[in-house]
């Protein structure tokens, strides 16, 4: 049995997960010292961000592509 895209759906998921950890970490910080945690945790939102960006356009690409082979075969 294989799962198809299955490194894409278990980054999606770790990426989920340490971008909400980070959130509510954040708030924690917030909550107990009263200092804005705003600038980290928006560096760390725009790395997960970015991977699940970079990781949507590959399969978007590749997609296509394997799309047209199938058609002409």
């Amino acid at each position: 049995m294989r799962i198809r895209h299955l490194f894409a759906k278990g980054m999606v998921l770790w990426c989920v997960a340490c971008g909400t950890a980070a959130s509510a970490y954040a708030l924690r910080i917030l909550s107990r010292t009263g200092h804005d945690p705003a600038p980290l945790l928006g560096v760390i939102l725009a790395f997960f961000g970015g991977e699940l960006l970079l990781m949507c356009l590959k399969t978007v690409l590749n997609g296509d592509k394997k799309r047209k082979e199938e058609d002409h075969e």
